[in-house]
């Protein structure tokens, strides 16, 4: 990855908008380069703007959001940073922006942007922070953490890993490798390893649970159930015997039961038979009459029509004298209606010449009331009832109005009165703002005054608990030295006592087997007792664990106090930050009111008086003005109002006059409605002539439409008196012939159709009982004598019933005995198979446990200690190889090496005393820079070992070296430029201007702003 370009824009000190072009050919002609300024003039800002644009973050603010933002130029409302990279896939720019609102200084922070481009194209690949952030990992191969290693190694960072002890050095290289994981795989297996024992001990708890039988009991249980199964498949057979004789006793009773409930049903049949006795010959003369019916019916049809027909006739006869009278009537009407309609046609003729005079004499009258009425709405309601004014003392009282206004506006026009209030008011404005500027820097004054005593007062209690904390220390390190020696004495008789039965078997004058002394002080006597330093040992613990307690107690005092006094500090100098603020922004209201000096606020107080006094005399001096205008144009309107009502009353005059006229002609008031009742006369007479005419044609086709049915009647009812002289004639012959003498003996056998329908449903199902029941009765002779020859038992069915009782209960007994037993067998099997799948499961458990245990034995810890010191004493002595190669450039007389003892401790080997072996902690300034340097690119290589690093930017302090360490180091890095690199150097040491010809330069100016220069660099806007 290549930085190629540069560009920011009011980010700390550097205000307005800054490029710096990298592809410059001073920066691959050298392949090093400075950045060289004052101290805080802004060098380590353009580190911040290449930061801020890939990552939104910086080493020195890791959080750049809406809420905070630190970088931003101070009274600026926007900043931006955006970096031009290069990388195997492409170029590429990220570009960063935050503003305020309104991109106002005051304005609130809004929510940063950020957006990454394809250069080449122009097109937008991203626009959301997340979204651009893993797309500048995936093209660069770094992520925050590894970029500020591998690229940009910020000041101070590598030279702590230099200088940390074990313990702050293994975080420090974890988090630099990237070694974590290691620590996490180690408590993973501690964990697993845990998770695979408890769940051996669980599977074998719940396999010590199960309950098996014995091979007795359960051969035991086999037989018993063998047994009482053979018990069981015999008194089912007795109980279905049983059954049996149980049910053929039920079905011969039930045979016997239906014979005699056949008998009482035949009994009942033949009763019924008797009554329907009537009925049924009823029922034999209706059928006798069903084949005369049709021609009996066929002659009561003719009678019916020749009935109607003589009745219509009747009818129609007796309406021919009416028909004939309403003729004659409507014809008589006709001849009226048109006479009618000659006389209203005569007199709509005569009128029409004074009805157009009249409308014409309608359309000036309607035409003068439209003038009238637009007058009269015009006219205030008061002029109509009051009388029309003076115009000459109208005209007198507008004269001598404009006179007044002219003489008003000498002092000025309303635009200039305006002007001047709003002149006041605007100085009004920055009298307010002013005030409360000032009461808010006395305010801040207040306040840091507060907060200075007490930050006095919180760092001398501080002082006192430090003092508190350095009388406790020499204490508790004499009490950890006397419990050291009482544990060793505690040791001490311990031991002897353990050697009570050695001791014994010592002899004078031989050597002893553990020490070989041939004198055995302690052979006969008894070791002294050590009861004493016992308790002395326990009085001593309690006092040093109050002594450690107090003395935790008083360190975390002191931290609070600390924490207190900077916090403290910090408002203090946010107190001076708001009030340096406040004052610059009182600049704008002092200038705009024309002030040097700030103002007392009683000063603000009598500025602001003096000028509310001026606005409210051009206030009452507006007012005036407007009191006069408004007065004039009242004048002016009752002027225009006196000429409106003169021009009223000429106009109501004529109307008056034209309405005279319009009487004069005809009384009729309207001309059109009168028309109109000329019209519809002749259009009712016409109406009426319709009328008549349809009536007389209509009662003309009655009468002779009436006349035609009476003839047509009369020619039908001679027809049907023959029909049916001939069909009475053909039935009194079949009469003579059938069980009937006459017409009134058949219609006396007649029965209706559903009562014939009735009465043979009735005969049918008499027939049919009949029928049933002597089938039935055949067959229950039959059963009834098959049972009675069957003849199984002469026990009655209660016995019967009493017995099959007793033997289902017996087999009742014995079935739950037989389950009682089966249960128990099954649920042994069960448990049998439950255990052996068990016992497999702790077999392939136990075997999971060994291979987790030996992998614990490797690298589990609960810390995660072990495998994680094993795999960073690979990375740290990979880190060591690294950082020799860069260091035997820089000087041949020092070797870094692992502390053989203590992996993660670092050693140097100096070449100029004999290859001794010293700490890196006893090297010089210069030195610890140069083996920093080196440890750093060692660090940087690593971090980059799959990413291709093409430029590097160091901000590191070059002034601990003397001329040759700085020669040395600067070549070093200027070798570099063979691999491709581009080298920048941020510092502000002479010697290294001197050195390096190609620099961008930070120069500090006025107000805390800066400016830079060199090859590439460029101010796009102020």
């Amino acid at each position: 990855m290549r930085i190629l370009n540069i560009r920011f824009c009011n980010l700390n000190s550097l205000s307005g908008e800054w490029e710096i072009d990298l592809t410059d050919p001073a920066y691959a002609a050298e392949g090093l380069f400075a950045i060289t300024g004052p101290t805080g003039a802004g060098k380590s800002t353009l580190l911040d703007a290449i930061c801020l644009a890939l990552y939104g973050r910086t080493p020195r603010q890791s959080n750049v959001s809406k809420n905070q933002n630190e970088v931003m130029s101070r009274q600026t409302g926007e900043c931006f940073a955006e970096v031009e990279f290069e990388t195997p896939q492409g170029r590429w720019r990220v570009h960063w922006s935050q503003h305020r609102s309104r991109k106002k200084a005051e304005g609130a922070l809004q929510q940063p942007k950020q957006e990454i481009i394809d250069a080449a194209s122009g097109r937008v690949l991203h626009t959301k922070i997340r979204a651009v952030e893993e797309t500048v990992e995936r093209l660069t191969g770094m992520d925050f953490e590894r970029f500020t290693r591998s690229m940009l190694l910020a000041q101070g960072g590598f030279a702590a890993f230099l200088q940390a002890d074990p313990d702050t050095r293994a975080p420090i290289l974890e988090q630099i490798t990237g070694t974590s994981i290691y620590s996490d795989i180690s408590i993973a297996v501690h964990q697993k390893r845990g998770e695979q024992r408890q769940q051996l001990e669980q599977l074998r708890a719940a396999q010590s649970g199960l309950q098996l039988l014995e091979a007795e009991a359960e051969a035991e249980l086999t037989r018993q159930l063998e047994q009482v199964s053979g018990a069981v498949q015999t008194q089912q057979q007795a109980v279905e015997q049983q059954q049996q004789l149980l049910e053929w006793r039920n079905r011969l009773e039930q045979a016997r039961q239906q014979q005699e409930a056949l008998s009482r049903r035949q009994a009942e049949l033949a009763v019924a038979q008797a009554k329907f006795a009537p009925r049924q010959q009823q029922l034999e003369r209706a059928l006798q009459t069903r084949s005369l019916q049709p021609d009996y019916e066929r002659l009561q049809q003719r009678r019916q029509d020749l009935h109607q027909s003589e009745q219509r006739l009747a009818q129609w006869q007796g309406a021919l004298p009416q028909l004939e009278q309403e003729s004659r009537t409507s014809a008589a009407r006709l001849q009226q209606a048109r006479q009618q309609l000659q006389q209203a046609e005569s007199c709509l003729s005569a009128q029409q010449p004074l009805i157009a005079q009249l409308r014409e004499q309608d359309g000036v009258v309607r035409d003068q009331w439209r003038k009238v009425k637009q007058l009269h709405q015009a006219l205030p309601a008061q002029l109509l009832s009051s009388p029309a004014p003076d115009p000459s003392r109208l005209e007198a009282e507008i004269a001598t109005t404009e006179q007044a206004l002219q003489e008003a506006l000498v002092a000025g026009d309303r635009q200039q009165l305006a002007a001047q209030q709003e002149q006041l008011h605007g100085r009004g404005k920055w009298l307010a703002e002013l005030k409360q500027q000032v009461a808010q820097l006395a305010k801040l004054a207040a306040a840091r005054s507060t907060l200075q005593q007490e930050r006095d007062e919180l760092e001398q209690q501080q002082r006192q608990r430090q003092g508190e904390i350095d009388q406790l220390q020499p204490k508790i390190d004499g009490l950890q030295r006397e419990q050291q020696d009482l544990l060793k004495l505690q040791q001490l008789a311990d031991r002897i006592a353990r050697l009570e039965q050695q001791r014994r078997q010592l002899v004078s004058g031989e050597p002893c087997p553990l020490c070989g002394a041939t004198e055995h002080p302690w052979a006969e006597e008894t070791p002294p007792e050590l009861s004493a330093e016992q308790a002395r040992l326990q009085r001593l613990e309690q006092t040093l664990a109050q002594c450690q307690s107090e003395l935790q107690q008083r360190q975390q005092e002191r931290a609070a106090l600390s924490a207190s006094a900077q916090s403290k500090a910090q408002q203090l100098q946010e107190n001076q930050r708001d009030a340096a603020e406040l004052q610059a922004q009182m600049a704008a209201p002092l200038s705009a009111l024309g002030w040097q000096q700030v103002p007392s606020l009683e000063q603000i107080a009598q500025a602001h008086r003096k000028a509310q006094l001026q606005w409210k005399a051009l206030r009452d001096q507006r007012q005036v003005l407007d009191a006069l205008d408004e007065k004039l144009r009242q004048l002016r309107a009752e002027r225009q109002a006196w000429q409106q009502r003169v021009e009223y009353d000429a106009a109501r005059t004529e109307l008056e006059q034209q309405q005279a006229r319009r009487a004069a002609l005809s009384p009729e008031p309207d001309t059109s409605a009168w028309e109109r009742r000329l019209q519809q006369a002749v259009d009712q007479a016409r109406q009426n002539l319709e009328q008549a005419r349809s009536a007389e044609e209509s009662a003309r086709l009655a009468l002779t439409e009436q006349k035609q049915k009476v003839d047509a009647e009369q020619q039908r009812r001679a027809q049907l008196a023959g029909e049916t002289d001939a069909l009475l004639g053909a039935f009194q012959q079949r009469l003579a012939d059938s069980p009937f003498g006459d017409e009134a003996a058949f219609n006396a056998a007649r029965v209706p159709d559903d009562q014939l329908q009735t009465l043979q449903q009735q005969a049918q199902s008499l027939q049919e009982q009949l029928n049933e029941l002597n089938a039935l009765q055949r067959e229950n002779r039959l059963a009834l004598a098959q049972f009675e020859r069957e003849a199984y038992t002469q026990e009655g069915t209660e016995q019967l019933q009493a017995a099959l009782a007793q033997l289902r209960q017996q087999l009742s007994d014995l079935l739950k005995q037989q389950g009682s037993l089966q249960q128990q067998l099954t649920r042994n099997a069960a448990l049998k198979q439950q255990f052996g799948e068990q016992q497999r499961q702790i077999e392939a458990q136990q075997r999971e446990l060994e291979r987790w245990e030996q992998l614990h034995a490797l690298i589990g810890s609960a810390d995660g200690k072990k495998f994680r010191n094993f795999a960073q004493g690979l990375t740290f002595e990979l880190m060591v190889g690294h950082a020799n190669r860069q260091l035997q450039k820089m000087s041949d007389r020092y070797l870094l090496v692992r502390d053989e003892a203590r992996p993660l401790e670092l050693n140097v080997i100096d070449n100029y005393q004999a290859g001794e072996i010293r700490s890196t902690k006893n090297l010089s300034g210069g030195e610890s820079f140069l083996v920093s340097l080196a440890l750093a690119l060692g660090l940087s290589g690593m971090a980059s070992r799959n990413v291709r690093v093409d430029s590097l930017f160091l901000d590191e302090g070059f002034g601990t070296l003397d001329e040759e360490a700085l020669e040395t180091a600067l070549d070093t890095l200027a070798g570099l430029q063979q691999e491709g690199k581009l080298i920048g150097v941020i510092s502000h040491v002479q010697a290294l201007k001197e050195r390096i010809s190609t620099r961008i330069e930070v120069q500090p100016l006025s107000g805390g702003r800066s400016r830079i220069s060199g090859p590439g660099c460029r101010q796009l806007h102020a």
